[in-house]
């Protein structure tokens, strides 16, 4: 009689809609903007907003918000002020930031509306340069992704800066009141500090080797090292030698930058094993949110492969339109087209069947040897 049972649970509709959960694909590997070297720094950008910040105009307060910049190669940060969350306050900073560090080939975001705003602005913006121009303002032809939404996970390589950025503020802050000039400074050393942080090991045996540091990249020197004026030398010496010197010892970061680095960062340390790829037609839940009966339900529309063979994204079509999420916020209703019945919907919407033994007897549906 207990198998009979398990049997009846395993096709109940409403258990499968009760216990679906979210199964994420299996960790995927480094993205090719992350491990490249001998890059220009900040060649591949994240972008983030924090705040915000309040601070004293005369007997006013006024809020602002700290734009954070990391480039994924090296983890620097670069800092700039945000004076508002709108479109214009952010292409703003984005000029500030171009115009001290160059343009990037590529910004990573979230799906903030400001951020899509700035997008959508820049390539208007493209578009309205005419042939004459196009070849002194490439530099505007900077590719622009978006995360999914509700999707911190894949941010996590700017979310983690932004929490240090908070950390280091928090620690200088002496309680004062702020006005735009001290949080202007009190921002540009939080960068000083942050820039300043090891990104490797280095054992007590080694006495002349100091751990990398995104001030190596940035400034070719340590963030300690004092600066010395340099004796005299032959200009046709310099010219033949110095710049091979130069090259030489960017050429030695970057070889301990791929020796010791990349290897600390190249480590799963979740979503070891496989799962089944979301497949067109899937019914799903919309994972938003802590209670179930708030999550949404809706059809994949077109499941997004990833290089790797793997689907990590999809867009879902639920009654509210069609929806970008990961799949670690999608739960796959493993329902077929037989197990509901003629009685039961399962579109998107729809309610599940009753549980077994709710409106029937399991005795009316399978059979009962005596």
């Amino acid at each position: 009689m207990g198998s009979i049972v398990a049997k009846v649970a395993k096709a109940c509709i409403q258990c499968k809609v009760t216990k679906s959960r979210p199964r994420c694909p299996r960790m995927a590997a480094l993205p090719v903007q992350r491990v490249t070297p001998f890059q220009r720094p900040f060649s591949f950008v994240g972008l983030d907003y924090f705040g915000p910040i309040t601070v004293s105009l005369g007997r006013r307060s006024e809020k602002r918000w700290v734009v954070l910049f990391t480039c994924l190669v090296i983890r620097a940060v670069h800092l700039e002020i945000a004076y508002s969350l709108t479109t214009q306050s952010c292409l703003m900073a984005i000029t500030r930031f171009v115009s001290l560090r160059g343009p990037p080939l590529e910004i990573f975001s979230d799906n903030g509306t400001n951020f899509k705003g700035a997008s959508r602005e820049l390539l208007d913006q493209l578009h309205s340069i005419n042939e004459e121009c196009a070849g002194e303002l490439t530099s505007a032809q900077t590719k622009w992704s978006f995360n999914p939404p509700a999707s911190p996970h894949m941010g996590g390589v700017w979310g983690r800066l932004v929490r240090s950025t908070k950390t280091v503020l928090e620690t200088i802050d002496d309680g004062k009141r702020l006005t735009d000039e001290i949080l202007a400074t009190v921002i540009a050393e939080a960068a000083e500090i942050i820039n300043s942080r090891p990104l490797t090991y280095v054992t007590q045996e080694s006495e002349n080797l100091e751990a990398l540091c995104p001030k190596h990249f940035l400034r070719g020197m340590a963030p300690n090292e004092p600066r010395l004026n340099a004796p005299p030398v032959n200009p046709a010496v310099a010219l033949r030698d110095s710049y091979q010197r130069s090259q030489e010892i960017v050429e030695n970061l970057w070889k301990r930058w791929i020796k010791e680095y990349i290897p600390s960062i190249n480590q799963r340390t979740k979503w070891f094993g496989e799962a089944t790829n979301l497949k067109r037609g899937d019914l799903v839940y919309i994972v938003e949110g802590e209670k179930r009966k708030c999550w949404v339900r809706g059809i994949v529309e077109e499941p997004i492969v990833a290089g790797d063979g793997r689907v990590r994204q999809a867009w879902i079509r639920t009654n509210s339109g069609v929806l970008k999420r990961a799949t670690a916020k999608l739960a796959v209703l493993e329902i077929n087209e037989g197990d509901a019945g003629p009685d039961v919907a399962i579109g998107p919407g729809s309610r599940a069947g009753a549980c077994c033994g709710q409106n029937r007897r399991a005795d009316e549906d399978v059979p009962v040897a005596m």
